[in-house]
């Protein structure tokens, strides 16, 4: 028998998430500027940045769609790690933007 029940970790994962949604605008303008402005470093790398920014538009969709599921009693561990998929295509687009090297 567990100590924590699915229901409150899955109520849990709601909650974070709609926090998430909710303050989007606050973040996503902060992480929009950083995305658009990767080219103006002088490394004009544009698939990474291209790659940042739709994991960036998909970061919401990801969250409403997992919010919806979970509300609507879905509780299938992908759809609750669902919206870890495009922040750490992110996170990683963003690494390779800056590892990676100018061929000549």
């Amino acid at each position: 028998m567990s100590i924590i029940k699915k229901d409150t970790i899955y109520t849990s994962l709601k909650i974070v998430y709609s926090v998430c949604l909710a303050s989007s605008p606050i973040w996503g303008t902060g992480v929009l500027l950083a995305t658009l402005m990767m080219n103006d470093s002088g490394r004009f790398k544009e698939r990474f940045q291209m790659g940042c920014l739709y994991s960036f538009l998909a970061t919401p969709i990801a969250l409403t769609y997992t919010i919806f599921r979970i509300q609507k009693g879905d509780r299938r561990p992908l759809i609750a790690l669902l919206p870890l998929i495009p922040v750490g295509s992110y996170i990683a687009c963003f690494f390779a933007f800056w590892k990676d090297e100018k061929k000549q």
